[in-house]
């Protein structure tokens, strides 16, 4: 994670005031006795508290100044440590702008925390949303998930403070947190890309299961681990600022390598977590893309599906897909980008000012913004997340029931549907419509009739389920294979 320090124009001022109130005065050996002179050569922090001519200050609070060693700038050298912190405490203190980053900060916290949780509730309590692109939005979740608890609060206090109060071992931890779980991010990104690739523009050759899915998750967790390891060897904290009576502020967490060592990883940084990534996921979707809005048929299709109505639903539901995978895409690539622009700014020596230091900022919320924003765009972009969405919150039972019913259909056709694909041979009807217009009464005189049926031998798929006799005589009535003993 990217810091820029900046200069607060208001401590400025403060810290550049305790020159004209701290003057020590003069003096030439005539006029001074031997026993100061003595003390000078002793320890010139003494003589300092001996020659200030301030009359206000009493004689404990001079012994008190003389016992701390005075370091940094000289003029802070005769405060007190009331005074000194208090001074601290000021430059400190956020100002109004910095309240506005705070309110800002809090509202991606609740959002991104309770949206983030929506997503993962929804998947677990919908048994038809547990698909492989689902499995791996869920796995997105859980690292944003992870980004705004764990890391977004001290970063904000890091940001606000300048300082690190939580200490080395808490430096280590939180931000290779912050590190795993981003680069969880962007391979499950970029996983999701893939699979999508794959299943649309190959849909013969590549089968995507929950298994292959879970394998997957296990491996982005895995290599996200083992690649931000040197964050959490060289990460510590260290005092930029020395400062009086061992006070723990303007302490900061960062590398202890080289700054050469540092720009490489960097570098590393950039090109794999961030520009490859994006190469890849942008060459996907544009191939998606492709294959979705320039045909009305889907590779491989027509060989599975002859209900045009079907196939214009299976077409729709993907493009819908598409589209909401690529502005999660675009939200990333977007929140993401100043962040690695100042990684590489830094190495150019440029001079700090106002708009590096804005710009700083505002890095820093789009990065937790692009961890808040993704349960959004599930609202607004795919109707089967809003459903459940829409239940966690209104409770509602003809929601819940609707939800099942619809389970409960999928699962049996689908379970039938692998039935038939699996038989051996295709069963095919003589007429059943015509014969059954000779007789009053279908029931076993249209079994036996139905009986005389061709064996045709294997095939791959039964593009229908079902096929069925209707009996035009007996009001429409419409008889299953099943129902009439197959």
């Amino acid at each position: 994670m990217l810091i820029i320090y900046f200069d607060k124009n208001d401590a400025k001022i403060r810290l550049n005031g305790l020159q004209e109130d701290f003057m020590i005065e003069s003096y030439n050996n005539d006029l001074v006795s031997e026993d100061i002179s003595l003390r000078l050569r002793r320890s010139v922090e003494q003589d300092k508290n001996l020659l200030i001519g301030d009359n206000n200050k009493s004689k404990n609070e001079i012994e008190a100044n003389s016992s701390e060693p005075c370091v940094g700038d000289a003029e802070f050298c005769n405060m007190t440590r009331e005074d000194y912190v208090q001074m601290l405490y000021e430059y400190i203190y956020p100002q109004t702008y910095e309240w506005v980053l705070i309110g800002v900060h809090t509202t991606v916290f609740v959002i991104g925390l309770i949206g983030n949780l929506l997503v993962c509730l929804a998947v677990y309590r919908n048994h038809a949303m547990r698909t492989v692109t689902n499995y791996f939005l869920v796995n997105l979740a859980v690292a944003d998930f992870m980004v705004l608890l764990f890391c977004l609060p001290a970063t904000v206090l890091w940001d606000v403070t300048e300082t690190w109060f939580l200490g080395d071992a808490l430096c280590k931890i939180l931000l290779y947190i912050q590190s795993v779980s981003v680069t969880v991010s962007v391979l499950t990104l970029t996983f999701i890309s893939l699979d999508r690739w794959y299943a649309i523009c190959f849909p013969l050759k590549f089968k995507s299961t929950i298994n292959s899915a879970k394998t997957a998750i296990l491996v982005i967790w895995a290599v996200s681990l083992i690649f931000n390891t040197p964050e959490l060897v060289v990460l510590t904290t260290v005092k930029v600022v020395p400062l009086r009576f061992d006070l723990e502020y303007l302490v900061q967490c960062t590398a202890t390598w080289s700054y050469s060592s540092d720009l490489i990883w960097h570098i590393i940084r950039i090109v794999f977590i961030y520009t490859v990534p994006l190469l890849l996921m942008t060459v996907a979707y544009h191939q998606i893309v492709r294959v979705l809005w320039s045909s009305q048929k889907i590779p491989g299709l027509a060989e599975t599906m002859k209900l045009a109505s079907a196939e214009q639903i299976q077409l729709q539901s993907r493009r819908k897909a598409a589209k909401m995978l690529v502005a999660v895409v675009v939200m990333f690539a977007v929140c993401y980008f100043p962040v690695h622009l100042l990684s590489v700014l830094r190495y150019l020596d440029m001079e700090q000012n106002d708009m590096i230091t804005c710009l700083a900022l505002v890095s820093h919320v789009l990065c937790y913004v692009n961890s808040a924003i993704n349960p959004l765009i599930y609202n607004f972009m795919s109707g089967k997340y809003r459903r459940e969405f829409r239940r966690v919150f209104c409770c509602n039972k003809n929601l819940s029931r609707n939800t099942f019913t619809t389970m409960t259909r999928l699962t049996t056709s689908r379970k039938k549907y692998e039935t038939d694909k699996t038989q051996r041979s295709s069963l095919k009807f003589h007429k059943c419509e015509n014969m059954a217009l000779r007789h009053h009464n279908c029931g076993l005189a249209l079994k036996s009739q139905c009986d005389h049926m061709a064996l045709k031998g294997r095939v791959n798929e039964l593009n229908q389920g079902f096929r069925v006799c209707e009996d035009v005589m007996n009001n429409g009535q419409r008889y299953s294979i099943k129902s009439i003993g197959f």
